[in-house]
């Protein structure tokens, strides 16, 4: 609990108010410490206010930034004495003209009716002037109404505040230890009509509240190491919850786990032998059911000796290293049209329901036109459910259709949760947001990545109408209207088969938090970008300093870890330097 506070106002009458709510902390911004601040003199303040959550950053939504160079506006100064002084009364009524609508409108009434400001118009007084940058003269008559400092004490504290108007603040600022002058290391100057930045501001305020300056972590950048070689074609990698055991899929048919860092002998599960190994077929995905700690199942998802796609249901034998065999039971088939645009990957959905990623069925430029048809389940994302059957009479059809789906009752596959795909190569949902990360492989331009909350049924994702936001049948004029476009896309100078990752969430690595890292197989490097629904696409960053990773078949995750698998048998994890 902070201690309580008194708020001098000088309005013909001295207005004392009492404090005694403590502020809440706030999260600190990856790392524990803004981006653009590391080194400066005062990043220790920034980082003692920001705990305190008196600051939320200068670049919204981030906010991993503080932009201490920064000159403070006056409307800025209000918000941050505000959440510093746990002001809650606005007295209800509206102080200023100027200010209507604007989003510091609250904070500048909370501070005139604590009698802090007293408005930029004298005598009127009916403005605030939000927009204006603050000297630091007028912002020690801020903080001495704000504070209540009093008694100055005897002596002329600074040399070059003789003539100002708020000598009197100034120098009960410095008896309050709140300013420790301008001019190091003597410090016998105040300059009270340079400008307050914004990095100053963090150490007045820090000093005014008590705040220990804080030492901020290391902010770390990544690096790659390597944790087994020798696989066969990895694709895929996913670990029960809870579970330190990797599991890694291997395209010819087989389940490899890793544990301790070593790969165990025999294999968790090999159905080789019902596995095509075309180019783009094979053992594709795996998905551990939400209650495997209790039930044992699991899923995979592959393509069969008949060139078909098809997800099928396993459960772990009395050996938690070893699946049973046996225990296969049909879920979903899917006829392919040709040997390529598989997609394959599988995942469970926030509300436990199944999520299977199918391409157009190959052939080049989607010949059969299964993008834009929902009566296909090609080129699509379905969503299913695996803990019942709606289909008894079919032997193929072992699920149920989740109610909420897009087109059930209308035109359109029940299954089908969005559609428009070409080939959707990994994808992901960031648990934190919510959003739904789809990395869909390109025709002969373009490669991109789609994201879109993943509650959002019906999404059309515009192939073959679009090649990323480009037109590909019709070549041009076409309409993009219904369609969502991608976030991020690049042409052939970058590469030539997107490979869809993960947004990072672990803690080790902090210069990625928040990033969705992903990487193209031809190219060999890692790619990352964060992504917010208001503000778009930031820090897209293409990766060199780290070198080429090899040709990346897929990512995983396992607790806060993001691996990288490579097709010449390496998984490899992302770590800091």
């Amino acid at each position: 609990m902070r201690t309580m506070r008194y708020v001098l106002a000088t309005t013909f009458a001295i207005l004392i108010v009492s404090l005694a709510t403590a502020a809440s902390a706030a999260t600190l911004p990856p790392g524990g410490s803004f981006t653009d601040d590391d080194g400066n003199v005062h990043e220790g303040n920034i980082e003692a206010i920001a705990d305190e959550g008196i600051t939320k950053g200068c670049n919204p939504p981030w906010n991993d930034e503080y932009c201490p160079g920064n000159n403070v506006t006056r409307a800025q100064m209000a918000a941050m004495m505000v959440r510093a002084l746990d002001l809650t009364d606005d007295g209800g009524k509206d102080w200023f003209v100027d200010d209507d609508g604007t989003w510091y409108e609250d904070s500048a009434n909370k501070l005139a009716q604590a009698g802090i400001t007293r408005g930029c118009n004298p005598p009127d007084n009916d403005e605030f002037c939000g927009g204006d940058t603050i000297t630091r003269g007028q912002f020690a008559a801020f903080m001495v109404r704000g504070y209540g400092y009093t008694d100055p004490g005897p002596g002329d504290w600074f040399i070059d505040d003789d003539t100002s108007i708020f000598e009197g603040d100034i120098d009960r600022l410095a008896t309050a230890g709140v300013t420790l002058g301008c001019n190091p290391p003597d410090n016998t100057k105040y300059c009270p009509d340079g400008k307050v930045r914004r990095d100053q501001l963090a150490s007045f305020l820090g000093r005014a509240e008590g705040l220990t300056a804080m030492v901020p972590p290391v902010r770390t950048t990544p690096e790659i190491e390597t944790v087994v070689t020798g696989l066969s074609g990895p694709v895929f990698l996913t670990s029960p919850e809870g579970d330190d055991r990797l599991f890694v899929v291997e395209k010819g048919g087989r389940i490899k786990i890793i544990d301790g860092g070593s790969v165990l002998g025999t294999p968790f599960l090999d159905i080789s032998t019902l596995v095509s190994g075309g180019s783009e077929q094979g053992l594709l995905g795996m998905a551990f059911h939400p209650d495997y700690a209790t039930n044992g199942r699991f899923y995979v998802s592959y393509t069969d000796k008949g060139d078909d796609s098809r997800i099928v249901e396993y459960e772990v034998s009395g050996d938690p290293n070893t699946a049973n065999p046996s225990s296969a039971r049909n879920i979903l088939e899917v006829s392919q049209f040709a040997r390529n645009h598989n997609g394959g990957m599988i995942m469970f959905d926030q509300t436990g329901h199944l999520l299977f990623g199918l391409g157009d069925g190959g052939g080049g430029g989607d010949p059969e036109e299964h993008g834009q048809n929902r009566n296909t389940l090609l080129g699509s994302m379905l969503r299913i459910g695996v803990d019942g059957d709606d289909f008894p009479s079919d032997s193929g059809r072992n699920y149920t259709i989740p109610s909420d789906n897009p087109f059930v009752s209308s035109s359109g596959a029940d299954e089908i949760w969005a559609y428009g795909l070409r080939n959707p190569w990994r994808f992901s949902v960031d648990t934190e947001t919510g959003l739904l990360y789809i990395a869909d492989v390109g025709q002969n331009r373009f490669e991109e990545v789609n994201v879109a909350p993943a509650d959002e049924a019906g999404i059309n994702y515009g192939w073959d109408i679009l090649e990323a936001s480009t037109c590909f049948e019709p070549s041009s004029g076409c309409s993009t209207s219904g369609i969502r476009l991608p976030v991020i896309e690049y042409g052939r100078s970058g590469g030539c088969s997107v490979t869809g990752g993960y947004v990072y969430r672990g803690s080790e690595v902090t210069q990625l938090i928040g990033h969705y890292v992903y990487a193209d197989y031809c190219r060999g490097v890692l790619r990352s970008f964060r992504y917010h629904p208001t503000a778009g696409v930031d820090s897209p960053k293409v990766w060199n300093e780290l070198g080429s990773v090899g040709s990346v078949t897929s990512f995983g995750i396992s607790g806060d870890d993001l691996y990288i698998l490579t097709i010449d048998g390496k998984v490899m994890r992302l770590t800091a330097s």
